[in-house]
């Protein structure tokens, strides 16, 4: 990992973002992230035409019941409750309803200590200690005594998946789902940090902070539907599909910091998002410049996942593995573009985001859609 020396007014940095982006919304300038996000090859618009959520009112309401038993519901629970419903859209409801609960505890770790929180001294250490608690968890999942109510509702949740799911497959998916515990509830910000990462390194942490490696590793989970990897190595395409996921995991974090982008930077002066990286390594970028060079990040990886899985459908096509195992396969597939068109829907369908005046036009409070 690269690390440069801290040589920078992070502070007069974020001011500096922060009145470019007041000149732009005052010049009543907007930035469609449509546009910024599509390629050549490939348009969010046309990819998500078929897409539908979830539309179990279950699920909704099992997941309140359960954060306001745990006392991990927060005040904008709607704006994320709805997370699991975009992007396992076909999963069954016994399966889905474990994963919402899930994400109900991880979406209250982000929030209360998230890279972007700055909570005081007291509630950190709090914090840290559940943290901690829960990135040390083993497979017998067991709790640590005087254990809080997220670490409580955390391992319910993980025992029942763990028991409708194979232990190779679960402590594949533990471990990636610890890895984020762990990293994604440290500080990043730079000042404190004291050296500020490559735009290339904040993108491989990032990946991780958002959780999206073990997101993709549930569609598998979501549908009782797990892959044989050694079947995949055996047709040469276990490479392939490991670079898919890898693919859809960087589109999911990186768009998520374009949508975050004035709820962070802007309102909570955080220095850990995409844009703010790429313009602080080029001391002479404008905000607007920024965000065009942290569009193309994006655009390319989408091009990269349209000519990755073009290859690996046509390399599936020909190879002379059963017809259920194809179409094990290709159920994988068709979840893993799920996730990827919950990238987009999702994010602009939750009030997470919105606001009465945003640079993004997709961002900008609007009559939402009920589900």
């Amino acid at each position: 990992m690269q690390i440069h020396k801290l040589s920078i007014d992070v502070p007069q940095a974020l001011n500096r973002v922060k009145l470019q982006y007041e000149e732009l919304l005052n010049a009543k300038r907007s930035f469609s992230l449509h546009s910024i996000f599509n390629c050549g090859k490939f348009q969010f618009d046309e990819y998500c035409n078929d897409f539908a959520p979830h539309t179990d009112t279950i699920i909704k309401n099992s997941t309140a019941s359960f954060g306001e038993r745990y006392q991990i519901l927060l005040p904008d629970a709607d704006a994320y409750i709805t997370c699991c419903m975009f992007l396992f859209p076909n999963a069954p409801q016994e399966n889905i309803l474990l994963l919402s609960k899930n994400y109900a505890v991880d979406f209250y770790l982000n929030d209360k200590m998230g890279r972007d929180v700055k909570p005081s001294s007291q509630e950190m250490k709090e914090l840290y200690e559940i943290r901690d608690r829960l990135a040390t968890l083993t497979t017998d999942l067991k709790l640590y005594p005087n254990a809080s109510a997220a670490e409580i509702a955390n391992i319910e949740v993980l025992k029942q998946i763990s028991d409708l799911s194979p232990s190779q497959w679960f402590n594949k998916f533990l471990k990636q789902y610890l890895n984020h515990i762990d990293i994604a509830h440290q500080p990043y910000d730079i000042v404190r940090n004291g050296n500020m990462q490559s735009i290339e390194d904040y993108i491989r942490i990032r990946v991780e902070i958002s959780g999206m490696p073990h997101t993709v590793t549930l569609i598998e989970f979501a549908h009782s539907n797990f892959l044989d990897w050694e079947l995949l190595e055996s047709i040469g395409l276990a490479d392939d599909m490991r670079k898919l996921n890898e693919i859809v995991s960087y589109v999911g974090a990186l768009t998520n910091d374009f949508f975050s982008f004035e709820k962070e930077v802007i309102d909570r002066q955080s220095d850990s998002n995409l844009i703010f990286v790429v313009l602080i390594n080029n001391f002479r970028m404008r905000l607007d410049e920024a965000i065009e060079v942290a569009g193309h990040i994006i655009s390319n990886l989408l091009n990269d996942y349209e000519n990755s899985l073009t290859q690996i459908r046509d390399r599936l096509n020909v190879s002379n593995i059963s017809e259920v195992s194809k179409n094990q396969i290709n159920k994988y597939l068709n979840g893993l573009k799920s996730v990827l068109q919950a990238c987009w829907t999702w994010q602009t369908y939750t009030q997470r985001y919105k606001r009465t005046y945003s640079l993004w036009e997709e961002t900008r409070k609007k009559e939402a859609i009920i589900i």
